[in-house]
């Protein structure tokens, strides 16, 4: 079984507006916090094969709900696709 990882380490505060992770980021835009994955999706025929994707996790009244929200549509997303996608988080 995994060691719990606090928040605080998988998250970093980059300006008051604004948090990071390697699978995400949190923003402070028009009155609500909003999440949103950073993601590689895996595309058949292109060059290069994989390509950079986003996907909206929501609007949120406090960040902490957010970083929640990222994390757990970073996981529903790794597991709908499974190796057609490359993000860095542990499931």
């Amino acid at each position: 079984m995994s060691r719990h990882t606090p928040r605080k380490e998988r998250w970093t505060q980059v300006s008051a507006k604004e948090y990071r992770s390697a699978f995400g980021m949190v923003c402070y835009k028009a009155g609500a916090w909003e999440g949103a994955v950073v993601f590689e999706r895996w595309t058949e025929g292109e060059t290069p094969p994989w390509q950079p994707d986003e996907e909206f996790a929501g609007r949120f009244k406090r960040p902490r709900n957010a970083m929640i929200a990222v994390e757990d549509k970073a996981r529903l997303i790794l597991r709908e696709h499974g190796d057609k996608v490359k993000i860095a988080i542990d499931a």
